[in-house]
């Protein structure tokens, strides 16, 4: 039965084999990067390079460091990964930082025992990253709920001066992830906004947790925490990205009953109470999407954030008009809530600048109009110009 088996496998890949070769000339023809990339943090001291391409096939990304020559693959367990369209890279900081970093994919056809059928590479251009250069002001472009709305939030963009050190995407760039092109429009905003140039912060919101592909993310982006959750550093400043799940209870009947962020949310926090941020930076801030922080699946957020000395919160979801923020009052940090698309024909974006002991908080919508200002001391005082 087993020698059965072994010839009728054969036989199959054969075919496919076959198949997959004549029709190579023609696919290969098809065969282009149509997502740019863009440099992620992931936490751990790395980025990650993510790009994609019109059909399956391996990715790579090649540079120089110190004099030598680095060829880093988009590998799961020392296999390259071949069958998918979107392409990732994790690589040290220190090696990219003020590089330039070039990338590449290879079509593959198909892919059997013993056995491929490879097709052309394509390659990019070379791409000079910036990273951090000890600048004293460093801006922070915040871009949350773009809802499939990037022509607006390009405008809301265009009204600032001056060009951004990094880029934070705080969830719901996309509606749902019901196909894998989907998150292949997450790539086309983020270089939008960075030209692969800058680093990108991005944290998941409740609507790219919905749909067939959103768990895909995960392996995409490589976290070494199990999720879509990381801490890293720009400079001064320690950012804390967290995944805040859903805005529904898992029995709702959204999810068909087929997802548990209540344990996924429950292996956050653990990971969250284990954290030791670092007490040499000189600001701590924390990205998440949802800013309902007293109750994530029965955690206290809040309290956790409290402890670990987070200096001011970034949100999203509400798609407010005007920014939202909070003077402490007595609360242990500060909030601050980005507007995002609102209703079909106004987006908000909000430019952070921290500088001196203080955050500058400006936003502009999408017809030019100046939405808020204020500025976040940190010596205990508050300054507001509400828009």
């Amino acid at each position: 039965m087993y020698e059965l088996n072994l010839v009728f496998n054969v036989i199959i890949s054969a075919i496919i084999v076959i198949q997959s070769a004549l029709c190579l000339p023609i696919n290969s023809l098809f065969f282009r990067i149509d997502s740019n990339a863009s440099v992620f943090e992931s936490g751990d001291g790395m980025y990650t390079v993510i790009w994609s391409t019109s059909l399956p096939g391996t990715g790579y990304v090649t540079y120089n460091y110190e004099g030598e020559e680095y060829t880093v693959k988009d590998e799961k367990n020392a296999a390259l990964r071949t069958e998918d369209t979107v392409h990732s890279v994790r690589i040290p900081k220190e090696h990219l930082d003020h590089n330039t970093y070039t990338y590449h994919s290879q079509h593959i056809a198909t892919r059997r025992a013993y056995v491929a059928v490879k097709g052309r590479t394509v390659s990019s251009g070379p791409v000079e990253f910036k990273g951090y250069s000890g600048q004293d002001e460093i801006r922070a472009l915040v871009i949350s709920d773009i809802h499939e709305n990037p022509g607006n939030a390009a405008k809301a963009v265009g009204c600032f001066e001056e060009e951004p050190d990094l880029i934070i995407m705080n969830g719901d760039e996309v509606s749902l992830m019901t196909e894998d092109y989907k998150f292949k429009q997450v790539l086309q905003y983020a270089y939008r906004f960075s030209r692969g140039e800058i680093p990108v912060l991005y944290t998941r919101g409740n609507h790219e947790n919905r749909g067939e592909y959103s768990s895909d993310a995960v392996d995409i982006f490589k976290t070494t925490t199990g999720g879509l959750y990381y801490v890293c550093n720009y400079g001064p400043v320690q950012f804390l990205c967290l995944d805040s799940g859903e805005d529904k209870k898992d029995s709702d009947w959204t999810y068909s009953g087929l997802v548990d962020y209540t344990s996924y949310i429950a292996e956050e926090t653990e990971w969250m109470r284990s954290l030791e941020l670092d007490d040499d930076a000189q600001y701590r801030i924390c990205v998440a999407h949802i800013p309902h922080l007293k109750n994530r699946y029965g955690n206290d957020w809040s309290q956790l954030l409290a402890d670990r000395g987070i200096d001011l919160f970034v949100g999203g979801h509400k798609h407010r008009i005007n920014f939202e923020f909070n003077e402490k009052d007595g609360a242990p940090y500060y909030q601050m809530l980005d507007g995002g698309k609102n209703g079909d024909d106004r987006y908000i974006a909000t430019m952070l600048t921290i500088k001196e002991g203080q955050i500058d908080v400006v936003c502009y919508d999408n017809n030019k109009e100046l939405r808020g200002e204020h500025t976040y001391y940190f010596d205990g005082s508050a300054d507001n110009q509400a828009g």
